[in-house]
């Protein structure tokens, strides 16, 4: 009975420091960085485990800023600024 005992104890005390050890690895390889990475202001890309700082398009593109794109998808439609349009009539006010 005593030899049970005495496996049990070093079964749960491997179990323990087993366990611990993942725990501590698991916040020393992922957590503290993210956390270190946010708070710089950066991005955190966890598929690959490394901070990015992001960048808008215009300075990949070194466009100016408020120029119209070149496919013409942001262009206001005519029907959309008439008077008249749906999108622009307002409810009469109630008395």
């Amino acid at each position: 009975m005593n030899k049970t005992f005495t496996r049990l104890k070093y079964i749960f005390l491997g179990l323990f420091v087993l366990l611990s050890g993942a725990a501590l690895t698991y916040h020393v390889v992922w957590v503290w960085p993210k956390e270190k990475c946010e708070k710089q202001g950066r991005l955190w890309a966890g598929k690959w485990m490394k901070c990015a700082t992001s960048y808008s398009i215009e300075t990949l593109t070194r466009r100016p800023l408020n120029v119209p794109p070149i496919n013409g998808e942001a262009r206001v439609k005519p029907e959309a600024s008439s008077p008249t349009s749906p999108a622009t009539q307002t409810a009469p006010a109630k008395k």
